[in-house]
């Protein structure tokens, strides 16, 4: 957005590079349009975009991975305003945030909070940000991750567990 009061920029799908076909420059405007509920999820862009319901998952993270779409969609973004720098900047507004709670006493007096931070709607629009430019690990890959990091905290105990027979006999020894 170029002002505090105005709507923000639509992406014109005639004006995205004519290299592209016209369903991938349909899908890059379904995907970077803010106003429109396909913005930032791709699937629901390529089917907007014309592609199948059945093919348009997979054609999205298609897409998504081709470098000529990668630097179309960095180019809208670029000029919408939502550049990497004012993702950091809006990032770095975020930890300074603050919120006020009011909170109302048994005597129906108005009692406010000591200014608190507030950081979920800030964090929120930069993950998307940084999501739409590639630059955020998709769920797929944090799941990879969680998985590698889960890997290599397993401990093995030498030894392991005592065989079945060792449990009876304990149990055994408890009954007589």
């Amino acid at each position: 957005m170029s002002g505090k009061n105005r709507k923000p920029k639509k992406p014109d799908a005639r004006k995205i590079s004519k290299k592209l076909k016209p369903r991938q420059r349909k899908f890059i405007a379904y995907y970077t349009d803010p106003t429109k509920d396909t913005f930032g999820n791709a699937t629901k862009s390529a089917i907007a975009a014309g592609y199948s319901k059945k093919s348009a998952r997979f054609i999205a993270s298609e897409n998504l991975t081709k470098p000529n779409i990668q630097s179309e969609i960095a180019g809208v973004m670029d000029e919408l305003g939502a550049t990497v720098q004012h993702g950091i900047t809006r990032l770095k507004e975020g930890m300074d945030a603050k919120e006020v709670k009011v909170f109302h006493t048994k005597d129906g007096e108005i009692v406010y909070s000591k200014p608190l931070v507030a950081l979920q709607e800030r964090r929120l629009a930069t993950e998307q940000m940084f999501r739409l430019r590639g630059l955020f690990p998709t769920n797929r890959e944090q799941d990879r991750i969680s998985g590698l990091i889960f890997q290599q905290n397993i401990v093995i105990v030498p030894g392991g567990l005592p065989e079945p027979e060792e449990k009876v006999k304990k149990v055994r020894q408890l009954t007589d």
